[in-house]
């Protein structure tokens, strides 16, 4: 089926209210396709605490433990270089807003000081069991984070925005501001740049018109819950009181920016 074709489909269900439904059939059929991959990964390797199918699903749309280890160590060493190139202090205290299962904050170097956020209660308080060596807290869907003012030298939002409204972004952007550091650096993650078809037609017209796009219609914050950033709408609103420091790059299917708070 061709992608176009099934976007329109994908809109169809979400505007029934079809979409959870069709998404817990997907769960089930990816459980059975990695049961086995994933009972040889934990013999591989004992130590490791398998997070909770349902919510790496729901999270990260796979149920492979393989797959959470090694995109969790590959993203957070693209997340640490970046910090390392940016951040002057040797033990730089880094928040990652919107942790979810710990699948990158777990990877990044000891030496920072670590701090992971989410609104699923539920994968911090498996975070805080398994863990160790960061603080977890546990945020609503809007503002603010359980942190004081200037209390990180970094903070990354991987796929984070991508799951909120337009309001949740203008109340976001400026909780962010708030808990960095003068000249602290943001790292963030965004849908800039659709496959051909991954739009309805009026949605392309919205996102290349610079707007934000927002595919509602189910809970927002969860994956379904869908935002696309056109790079004008990036620059001039969201990013509007950061200085972009480096070009932007390819980050598993999304885009990463790095900027700096003015």
């Amino acid at each position: 089926m061709e992608r176009a074709q099934r976007q329109r489909l994908i809109a169809l269900a979400r505007g029934a209210g079809l979409l959870p439904a069709l998404d817990a059939i997907r769960y089930f059929r990816s459980t059975r396709q990695n049961a086995a991959a994933n009972r040889k990964f934990l013999a591989e390797h004992q130590e490791f605490a398998p997070p909770p199918l349902r919510w790496m699903y729901d999270m990260y749309a796979g149920t492979s433990f393989s797959q959470y280890w090694g995109m969790g160590m590959q993203t957070a060493a693209v997340i640490a270089g970046k910090i390392d190139a940016h951040v002057e202090a040797g033990a730089p205290r880094v928040a990652d807003w919107g942790c979810g299962l710990a699948r990158v904050i777990r990877h990044l170097p000891e030496r920072y000081r670590r701090t992971g956020f989410d609104y699923n209660l539920h994968a911090i308080n498996w975070c805080k069991e398994e863990i160790e060596g960061v603080e977890f807290y546990h945020n609503n869907l809007m503002p603010p984070l359980p942190a004081a003012a200037a209390s990180f030298d970094a903070l990354y939002a991987l796929s984070v925005f991508t799951h909120l409204s337009e309001a949740a972004h203008d109340a976001w952007i400026g909780e962010i501001e708030r808990v960095l550091a003068p000249g602290g650096v943001f790292l963030g993650a965004f849908h800039m740049v659709p496959p051909a078809g991954q739009l309805l037609p009026d949605e392309q017209s919205r996102f290349e018109a610079g707007q934000l796009v927002v595919r509602g219609g189910v809970k927002e914050g969860s994956r379904t819950y869908t935002a696309h950033h056109p790079e004008p709408y990036l620059r001039e609103k969201l990013l509007v009181n950061f200085d972009i420091i480096e070009p932007p790059i390819d980050l598993f299917a999304q885009t990463l920016f790095v900027a700096r708070k003015r």
